[in-house]
This record gives structure tokens, C-alpha cells and sequence, in this order.
């Protein structure tokens, strides 16, 4: 009994030690950037930060009126494909085809590689243009209708040539520009000269699609039978990728690989005990999936769908909750330059999470920038207020800066989050160019190539799915109150930044030498005769020339002691008097002034400043702070800065 009981316990002991073991390794398994934790790669977690995860942001009419509004408006590059007319000049567009096609050949001559790892001689460039030309073009042609069977994308020209920077990374392919998912209707247009590529149009891209890649609908009837169906009749996927079932009898539909955004036709009707591909469907989805016939046509059949696949019987209700779940579902996967590699690229992925829910916005970020919605623009923005708006912008807004888009997951402990497909980045390990090539979760404090934090990058901000729709309001961000004048600023270079990410130091007070930078740079830098003569102000001070400058303008005058104080904090109307002294030597006229009776503190007013503040008051440059003019209280370089963008707006 000892023995079996001493077995026991050592049995229960190696379990016990072993638990704790598996975990960590478990955990180890993968990696993540700095300060993002496995839990956040959980759709819960971020929904559980959420006021109200589940509400429903746009309903399905909503969605179709902004898609409505983001064919109309001019930029998106979206199209409504149902309303496009039934026939074109084919001769015509051979011709619009040749010079885009020689524009696109220019472009990339000269530092693109191809397959054979050399670079691309311009006979090679010669070739596809010539490709690009269909030989059997007339004036009046008839535009074909065409449905995706395979997951495909379209391309920069017709050629299996690629285009890459740099031959030892086939990975990046120039030669993509934009995915095409199974069972997305394209228009086809012209074949190209060897008869492997269409030139066809998607929702929202042009390009050259394989041939084997599209079946052509007998007809628009027939077309718009495969895709144009209401939500409760379609099958959606949301997550990375679904595979149809695997079968001998029927080859043509088995493991096809359908990506996020995909939307088939649900099978209705079944008879009792109909078998489909060999067996019952039982535990499946029961769709259409389009088959291309030997001779090109369009036919569909039925293929099965495992009922554990991440899709949705109807596109998803539009709530933050989903929205979490379908931008996190591709944790992982690889990068795709204009959906190569059955990925995405940045702008592709955000454009693709939103088809999900039936909300057809841009391919690209700069088309989708257009569209009638909630949007901040946040070039040259402080990031003090870049903050601010972070700090109220919801779940799913989309972020850009030049070359990257990304979808905002939120903040925590004070860092911004986002998940996106990102290419490369500066590695936070070894500061060296890391080729990231993947979906991640990262903060905002990851650095470019450059330097630069993607924080101090932002230029836009936008909420896709925050249509401006009649009746419609939303909880989205507004600006500062010292967004104008601040941006002016920082990009103008007036009273810059003091950090590269674009740090404006917001209620930092001003100091007279950056007054007298300042007001040098609004001059235009003009170069003083004389040499500086102060003593507290050395050879290598930054604002040295500034200040000689205002000392021998008479803008700014030194202390009795022949010392400047360039460090010192300027009182408000210490600032208005020199901002007024700089004004009369531009030949403004700076006589005329409103009186400052209105002010309670107007008696504090010194008499050095007081025609001065008067002029200021009477321009407009300064309206008081809570009703009081607080002369010798200090000015803050947000304030400056306002001061001095309302002055440059004064008539010469």
C-alpha cells in the first residue's frame, strides 16, 4: 500500500511541475513587439474597453446609402459596376492603354529587376507595352462581364515579368497593384496581344487579371445573378482564409482557397438526403462557387464550407466589437504588395476589414481619404494635440502617414495601439531596418527607417464607416482651439517644433529669445550689420543671429546691464510690444488701436506697452484670456504662436 501510495504521489508530482512548464513554452512560442501582451491579440480585449461594443454604428441601408456617396465622390476610385455602360471604343483605349502603359514602363525603367535577378532593359519594357495592345479592337465593343474563380490580383501590366527593387526579395512585386477575391465581378474590356490577360475593372482598381483566373458571364443577367444578391443570401468570410472541401469527384471546386472578404452564394433549397461533392453537408455551408468551363465561360456549383470557418451568414453587423474581431483575424499572415502572396498590403487591408461588413470603400488610402466621412487632417499637427485626438478616436479608425495605413485599436497605459501589414520598420532591438512583413499589433511609439515614431508621422485620421449621412452623429474628435495657428507654425517654421516627431511644447512658456527667433523667422532671416553685443549671449547660441537682428531692428532692446536675457520668460505684453515694433518696421501702420477700457485689468497695463496693446486689441491679435489682458502674466507658444498667425493674415 506504501509503495502504490508513494507512486502515486511522485506520478502527481512530476504533473504538478509539468503544468507549469508547458505555459511558458506555450507562450514563448510567439513573439510580439514591445508592450503588447498575447491577451491583446484577443478581439475581447479590445471590444471589453469599448462603451458599448455591440452597438450598431451604420445599418445595412446605412451602409448602401455610403457607398452610395463614396461612388459619387470624386477621388475614391470606386465604381458602381452595375451602371457602367454596355459597350466602349476599344480602339480608343488601346491608345489610352499605350501611353499609361509607356508613362508606367518610364517609371520603372532603370532600378527594377526581373525573374533572372537583372535589371529590366527598356527592349523588355518595350515588349509588355506592345502586349498591352489588342489587336482585335474596334470602335464599338462590347464590355464583357467577368467572376473571379481563383483569388487573384490584378496587375501593372500583362506579363508574368515581375518588377521588384531589389532581386533578392521576390516577395515585393511592383508588378501587383490590387487583390481580387473569388466570386468578385470584374468588367473586362480588352484581351491582351498573346491572350493571357484581360484588362478588366474591379469595385475600385484597373488592371490585367489572368485569363485562367476569370469565367465570363454569358450575359449581365447572369453576372449579376453570381454577386449582386442581398446580404441574408450571401456567405461571408471574415477570417484569414477559408478552404472549400476537399473531394476527387469534384476537382474543380475542392480545397479552394477563399480570403477575407470573400462573399459567395448561400445553396437554398436542397432536396432530403441530396448529396453534395459525394457527401451530406452536414456541419457545412452549402455554396456556389464559380467555375470557369474549358472554354472560359461562367458556370457555378455547389461546394462545401465547414460550419468551424470564420464566416458569417450575411455580412457582419457594423459594430466596434466586429470590427476588432475582423482586424485581428489575419494576426500573422504576410504582407502582400497589392495582395501578392494571397496577402495585403496596408490600405488593402483596411479596405478589405470594412468590405466585411458590405462598406465598399477605396483601394487605397489616398482614395479613400475623399469619401464623405469623419476625417481629420494631422499634417504638420503638434503631437501634443495628435494625442488628444488619439486619446477620443474609436476603435477601427484608420491612421496614415505617408507610405503606411494602419486600423487604431486604442489606448493602454498611456501607449496608442494599431494592428496593420507593415513591410519594415526600425528594429527596437538594434535600431537597424527590420523586414517586418506581416500583420502585427504594435504601438505608435515604433520608429520608420528614418527615425521618425509613427506617432510623429501621422498626417491623417479617418473613421470609414462615420458616413455623413442625414441624421446620422458620431463621437469623433474635433481640433484645438490652437490647431490653425500652431500648424501654420510648425510648417512654416515660424516657431518650430522641438523635437524631430513634432513635439510643439503646448504650455511651455516663451522665452525672449525665441520671441526674437521667432519674429526672424517671420521676417524671412534677414542678416544683421553688426555683431551681437551681448555678453549673455555666446557664439554658438542658437538664437544669436535672431537676436542681433532684433536688437539693431529696435524690435527687442538688452537689459541696462548690456546683457539680452535670453533665457528669460517674456511677459505678455513684453511680447505685444515687440510683435508692434516689428510690425512698424515692415511698414505696417501701427497708429490706430482700440482702447482697453473693457478689460478689468487694463490699469496693469505698462506704459511702454500701452499703445502697443492698444494696436494689438484693435487688430485683432489678442482678444484676453477669460475677459482680462493679463499684461504681465506670460505667454505660452501655443499662444505665440496664435498671436503671430493672426498678425501674417493682417493686409500689408
Amino acid at each position: 500500500m506504501f509503495r502504490k501510495t508513494a507512486r502515486f504521489l511522485c506520478l502527481l508530482l512530476a504533473l504538478f511541475c509539468a503544468l507549469p512548464l508547458c505555459r511558458p513554452a506555450l507562450a514563448a512560442g510567439v513573439s510580439y513587439m514591445p508592450g503588447v501582451t498575447a491577451e491583446m491579440s484577443n478581439p475581447a480585449y479590445w471590444a471589453a474597453r469599448q462603451s458599448d461594443p455591440r452597438k450598431v454604428i451604420l445599418t445595412g441601408e446605412e451602409i448602401q446609402a455610403a457607398n452610395a456617396g463614396i461612388i459619387e465622390k470624386s477621388g475614391t476610385m470606386v465604381m458602381d459596376l452595375k451602371s457602367a455602360a454596355g459597350t466602349f471604343d476599344g480602339t480608343a483605349r488601346n491608345e489610352a492603354i499605350r501611353t499609361s502603359a509607356t508613362a508606367d514602363a518610364e517609371y520603372y525603367s532603370g532600378w527594377t529587376y526581373g525573374a533572372d535577378g537583372k535589371k529590366i532593359e527598356w527592349s523588355g519594357f518595350r515588349a509588355m507595352i506592345d502586349n498591352c495592345i489588342d489587336p482585335r479592337a474596334t470602335s464599338d465593343m462590347p464590355v464583357r462581364y467577368g467572376v473571379a474563380v481563383e483569388r487573384t490580383v490584378l496587375q501593372v501590366f500583362p506579363s508574368d515579368c515581375p518588377l521588384m527593387d531589389d532581386p533578392a526579395d521576390p516577395d515585393f512585386d511592383y508588378q501587383s497593384l490590387s487583390a481580387v477575391c473569388v466570386n468578385d465581378p470584374v468588367l473586362i474590356y480588352l484581351t491582351s496581344a498573346d491572350g493571357k490577360y484581360y484588362m478588366a475593372r474591379s469595385r475600385d482598381c484597373s488592371g490585367w487579371l489572368p485569363v485562367e483566373d476569370v469565367a465570363l458571364c454569358a450575359d449581365k443577367d447572369e453576372w449579376l445573378s453570381a454577386w449582386d444578391l442581398p446580404s441574408e443570401k450571401l456567405l461571408v468570410v471574415y477570417g484569414n482564409k477559408a478552404y472549400t472541401d476537399a473531394s476527387n469527384t469534384h476537382p474543380e471546386t475542392a480545397r479552394r482557397m477563399l480570403t477575407q472578404g470573400t462573399a459567395l452564394e448561400l445553396a437554398e433549397g436542397l432536396e432530403p438526403d441530396q448529396l453534395v461533392n459525394n457527401r451530406s453537408p452536414y456541419h457545412n455551408y452549402v455554396v456556389w462557387l464559380p467555375v470557369r468551363r474549358d472554354d472560359g465561360s461562367y458556370e457555378k456549383q455547389m461546394a462545401l464550407i465547414p460550419e468551424t470557418a470564420k464566416v458569417s451568414v450575411g455580412y457582419l453587423p457594423l459594430t466596434t466589437e466586429n470590427i476588432a474581431m475582423v482586424s485581428l483575424a489575419c494576426l500573422g499572415d504576410v504582407y502582400g504588395w497589392g495582395g501578392m502572396l494571397d496577402g495585403e498590403d496596408c490600405s488593402g487591408m483596411v479596405r478589405t476589414v470594412y468590405s466585411c461588413f458590405g462598406l465598399h470603400i477605396g483601394r487605397n488610402g489616398n482614395w479613400q481619404w475623399p469619401a464623405d466621412m469623419e476625417k481629420i487632417d494631422m499634417t504638420d499637427m503638434s503631437v501634443e494635440e495628435k494625442r488628444l485626438i488619439l486619446d477620443r478616436l474609436p476603435l477601427g479608425a484608420a491612421l496614415c502617414f505617408p507610405g503606411h495605413e494602419m486600423i487604431y485599436l486604442g489606448k493602454v497605459d498611456g501607449n496608442y495601439y494599431v494592428v496593420s501589414t507593415v513591410s519594415s520598420i526600425m528594429s527596437p532591438d538594434t535600431g537597424k531596418l527590420l523586414r517586418t512583413r506581416g500583420v502585427m499589433i504594435n504601438t505608435l511609439d515604433v520608429k520608420r527607417a528614418s527615425g521618425m515614431t509613427w506617432l510623429g508621422a501621422l498626417n491623417k485620421a479617418f473613421m470609414p464607416c462615420y458616413a455623413k449621412l442625414e441624421g446620422k452623429t458620431y463621437e469623433f474628435p474635433s481640433l484645438q482651439w490652437y490647431h490653425d495657428s500652431v500648424t501654420w507654425s510648425m510648417a512654416n517654421k515660424i516657431l518650430p517644433a522641438l523635437d524631430v516627431d513634432g513635439t510643439f511644447g503646448i504650455g511651455r512658456t516663451v522665452s525672449r529669445g525665441e520671441l526674437a527667433q521667432a519674429l526672424w523667422n517671420l521676417a524671412g532671416k534677414p542678416a544683421a550689420e553688426t555683431p551681437c553685443a551681448f555678453a549673455d549671449v555666446p557664439g554658438d547660441h542658437a538664437a544669436r543671429d535672431a537676436i542681433s537682428w532684433a536688437a539693431e531692428a529696435g524690435v527687442m532692446i538688452g537689459y541696462n546691464d548690456e546683457t539680452f536675457g535670453p533665457g528669460d520668460v517674456l511677459s505678455r505684453q513684453q511680447a505685444v510690444t515687440a510683435l508692434w515694433r516689428f510690425a512698424r518696421s515692415q511698414g505696417l501702420q501701427t497708429e490706430a488701436g482700440a482702447e482697453l477700457g473693457g478689460f478689468p485689468d487694463a490699469g496693469g497695463v505698462s506704459g511702454f506697452a500701452r499703445e502697443a496693446m492698444k494696436w494689438a486689441c484693435g487688430k485683432g491679435l489678442i482678444a484676453g484670456s477669460g475677459g482680462y489682458l493679463l499684461p504681465n502674466g506670460s505667454l505660452t507658444r501655443e499662444q505665440l504662436a496664435t498671436i503671430l498667425w493672426r498678425y501674417s493674415k493682417l493686409p500689408l
